[in-house]
């Protein structure tokens, strides 16, 4: 009986895992984007932020195409560098809200700050007055 239920709750979190795991985007992600992409920025130096935007994901061709994927495309930018004709960089918003799935791990100095005196100082003046 206790070997069934630890199978079963094996199961259940294998289930979770496959939920949450994080997968980079597919080729044919970052194709798309660059085939669709509706909204572009200049970064300036030669240099475009591409992606697609809200309207565009809801094209019934696009949903057609990608199926279940084609929410990814939502989360997805390209840094395009107009003189190499590259790809310069792929930014993948699902990668945030997946706490780190493609962190060490390890904590870093970025992740925590500590007030000045002066920071302080400020905030007691803030509240004092607010008070």
């Amino acid at each position: 009986m206790r070997r069934r239920s630890a199978l079963k709750r094996n199961a259940d979190l294998d289930d979770y895992l496959k939920l949450t795991t994080f997968e980079p985007p597919s080729g044919a992600l970052i194709n798309a984007v660059l085939e669709h992409a509706d909204v572009r920025h200049d970064l300036g130096a030669g240099r475009t932020l591409l992606r697609l935007s809200r309207r565009r994901l809801k094209d019934p061709a696009i949903r057609r195409s990608f199926g279940r994927q084609a929410r990814r495309l939502g989360d997805l930018s390209l840094v395009w560098d107009d003189e190499a004709c590259q790809v310069i960089e792929v930014c993948d918003d699902a990668a945030v809200r997946d706490d780190g799935a493609w962190s060490t791990g390890e904590p870093s100095e970025l992740d925590t700050f500590e007030l000045t005196e002066a920071a302080l100082a400020y905030v007691a003046e803030f509240e004092r007055r607010r008070a």
